[in-house]
């Protein structure tokens, strides 16, 4: 079978579940952002293109070439699933193009939470209805689109997630772990203040810090300020899976306190127990989280220092709740899951 998957930009992170993906079909991904230096880091069992566009009304895209043509090549088509994609929402209306929606399926931003913002529900349906299937990073949005008219066989879940790369040796788990681009919005003052309260009543483990952005020079002014260099860790950025998994394997518990994405899989996949807000800006990610079984959703930003202390003063709690994560990965959500939940969609669209 001959696939093509029309993507926003070749993350990295996507890269192994497309692989995997190409071990059952004849695969091709189209990019339109970024371009395929990735690709050479990274081998690929899949060819791809680049699919260049541009953007009007600062909102919606359109691409040069013409997709319609591009997808009579193939057998299966899966499309990004943004409606402002206008040549790749608007494939279904081919009836001989088998198109697969492959979308977060609701809003999800910085100014509004994950399904806050429902003005473009009934608008992602009346497409989303059109094609053969629809694959979904969470099976949230499934019960919204029954209700909306589309029927549930036609959805499936491809969760989504990120591959890891655990070491060989345990190591002792004695640090806290902050990783991601660092900005304001994650909240990352809220964990330096309780590292703060807690410093003259706690033995804290170290909390490393991993990671580069806007905040960078500012957290570093603040550690320097406070005096807490020996506490505080300023790590920089870190891309080397090998290197980030070194972090994951001695940190006790990933703590995030406003934003929980793609790093929530991360760190379940380590074994390591992932802490946010309630909420915590998402695309959903923090929905594999069982509060207080694999992870620790919290409520009020002045619980985080009750948290901190308690990981300090209890950290084999933390530690069991490191175990039940990894083992919700390894059974629901590894990269496997994911091209199983696409190739499902794929073969489903093909048969209809």
């Amino acid at each position: 079978m001959r696939v093509l998957i029309l993507y926003n930009k070749l993350f990295h992170y996507r890269i192994p579940v497309w692989n995997v993906l190409a071990s059952h079909c004849d695969l091709t991904v189209a990019y339109t952002q970024g371009d395929d230096s990735i690709t050479k880091e990274i081998p690929c069992q899949f060819k791809t293109m680049h699919l260049p566009a541009k953007t009007f009304a600062r909102r919606f895209l359109i691409h040069k070439d013409n997709i319609r043509k591009l997808a009579k090549e193939y057998d299966v088509i899966v499309a990004y699933g943004d409606i402002a994609w206008l040549k790749y929402s608007t494939l279904p209306w081919d009836k001989n193009t088998k198109v697969v929606f492959h979308t977060l399926g609701v809003s999800a931003n910085y100014n509004k939470g994950y399904d806050e913002y429902k003005k473009w529900d009934k608008v992602r349906a009346y497409f989303y209805r059109r094609a053969k299937a629809l694959a979904f990073y969470t099976d949230y949005p499934i019960a919204k689109y029954v209700k909306l008219g589309i029927p549930e066989e036609k959805m499936f879940v491809a969760p989504n997630t990120v591959s890891v790369q655990p070491l060989k040796e345990e190591r002792e788990k004695k640090s806290i772990l902050m990783i991601g681009t660092l900005y304001r919005e994650k909240g990352i003052q809220l964990l330096l203040d309780a590292y703060l309260s807690l410093k003259d009543s706690v033995k804290l483990p170290v909390l490393k810090i991993v990671g580069n952005g806007p905040d960078y020079e500012i957290i570093k002014s603040w550690i320097a300020k406070h005096d807490m260099s020996h506490l505080i860790s300023l790590e920089g950025a870190v891309y080397d899976i090998s290197k980030k998994a070194e972090y994951f394997a001695e940190a006790i518990a990933c703590i995030s306190p406003k934003q929980a994405g793609l790093t929530v899989l991360e760190s379940m996949g380590y074994g390591v127990p992932f802490i946010t807000w309630a909420k915590a800006i998402t695309g959903g990610e923090m929905l594999n989280i069982h509060n207080g079984k694999d992870g620790v959703i919290f409520e009020e930003d002045s619980d985080l220092v009750n948290i901190v202390r308690d990981i300090s003063t209890n950290p084999s709690i933390y530690i069991g709740m490191g175990r039940e994560a990894k083992k919700f990965y390894d059974e629901n959500r590894t990269i496997h899951h994911m091209a199983q939940g696409l190739w499902d969609a794929i073969q489903y669209a093909y048969d209809s």
